[in-house]
């Protein structure tokens, strides 16, 4: 149907959501991306951040997802992310140690400090604390 996507979201773990929608917007590398039926084929890697599905009937679905890609191709839409996160999943105590745990890293001037390493968890704790609605301290 040409009104409608086709919508699956997966990671290494297993399917996240599947189902048909009406619009998706996914966090892209150059800026968030906004999806609706008939869209141009295409594919784009994808960074940390916020996943919006709205299903036909209007309910949002919002989930926080890894790095990876989205394929766009005859009104379906596929994630293939590293994680995927709904706000109810979220551990708050978990992610406010690992967000701390970053900040700490990355104070540290040591050359044993992965920093890259130290920033993408850091960014994967404040969108997953964000999602919860935890305020980004």
């Amino acid at each position: 149907m040409a009104g409608e996507l086709t919508v699956e979201v997966r990671s290494p773990d297993g399917q996240i959501w599947s189902g048909a929608a009406e619009s998706v917007v996914v966090p892209a590398a150059m800026g968030s991306m906004g999806i609706l039926p008939r869209h141009a084929p295409l594919m784009s890697s994808l960074e940390v951040g916020l996943t919006k599905i709205r299903t036909l009937d209007k309910t949002e679905h919002r989930f926080i997802t890894g790095g990876g890609f989205v394929e766009i191709n005859s009104n379906r839409v596929l994630l293939l992310v590293d994680f995927g996160d709904r706000p109810e999943d979220v551990d708050l105590s978990r992610a406010e140690a690992s967000r701390d745990r970053a900040r700490e890293r990355l104070r540290t001037n040591s050359e044993e400090v992965d920093r890259a390493r130290a920033q993408a968890a850091l960014q994967r704790a404040v969108q997953r604390l964000g999602l919860a609605g935890k305020p980004r301290i």
